[in-house]
């Protein structure tokens, strides 16, 4: 019987990396995003958030997506960039990247380098959402916070439909900011709208900018959550007036507390 037992328990445990195995790079590292985020997170605001690891992946895979399309760009353009020797060690892309006697898988590594260290930096700036949620509520009160996300007043559920929410949000921002970001740096005006800077020195950190994209993705999904954070909280003081004002007017007009919530939100 303890056999069996133990033979389950490791099969539970490990039945979410076999469900993955022989993945694309894309989608391995949408599971890191998702472990580093359920870590974060702690695992009852992640499943109330994300209801399965699964339907987590799925969710970051997209923006996984582009940066791997990021990368391979950027080894694109570093393969024939004459000039790459100068920020690499004097190295050719052959060379810095290639490993074995003809360095021929340069530029796979290339693309596997690049990518991981876009992924790093998206990842480094990723906002917590149940923080975000515990800012609103500390912003809010806890009474206006859960007539907010709850039925009513009395909802003691609310913080687990911000989570839930806001994590909602914050992926959808990533992957607009995802795609904002590819055109951004596919762009052939940006240096001339960024003060002459080309996309890898505007956003880029590290030594040669092959970070940029991540570093793009964090800053522009970062700046959309935090406004929409903000958006909520005004929303919620502004339909506390408005219902106090007009109890009768106002349960005409929206019929709950949260729909004029995300109404005023939607709308700021």
């Amino acid at each position: 019987m303890k056999r069996f037992m133990l033979a389950f328990v490791v099969a539970a445990v490990l039945a979410p990396v076999a469900a993955f195995a022989g993945t694309s790079p894309s989608t391995t590292r949408a599971q890191q995003d998702c472990t580093k985020l359920r870590a974060t997170m702690g695992s009852a605001a992640f499943y109330q958030a994300y209801a399965t690891f699964g339907a987590c992946v799925s969710a970051y895979t997209p923006v996984e997506n582009q940066v791997q399309a990021s990368a391979h760009d950027t080894c694109t353009a570093q393969q024939s960039d004459l000039t790459f020797p100068a920020s690499h060690d004097g190295k050719t892309f052959v060379q810095y990247y290639g490993t074995g006697k003809n360095g021929k898988n340069a530029f796979g590594r290339c693309v596997s380098i690049v990518a991981s260290a876009n992924a790093k930096a998206e990842q480094g700036g990723r906002i917590n959402p149940a923080q975000t949620c515990r800012s609103i509520r500390s912003q809010l009160g806890t009474a206006l916070f859960a007539k907010t996300y709850g039925k009513n007043a009395n909802d003691h559920n609310a913080f687990g439909k911000c989570v839930s929410a806001t994590a909602k949000s914050q992926v959808q921002n990533e992957v607009s900011a995802s795609s904002s970001c590819r055109s951004q740096q596919s762009g052939s005006t940006f240096a001339v709208n960024h003060g002459g800077k080309t996309f890898e020195q505007y956003y880029g950190t590290n030594a040669d900018g092959s970070n940029a994209f991540g570093k793009c993705v964090s800053s522009t999904a970062q700046a959309s959550s935090r406004a929409q954070g903000k958006a909520v909280v005004n929303a919620a003081r502004s339909c506390q007036s408005e219902q106090k004002a007009d109890p009768a007017a106002f349960k005409t007009k929206y019929g709950t507390f949260g729909k004029c919530v995300s109404t005023k939100a939607k709308s700021q």
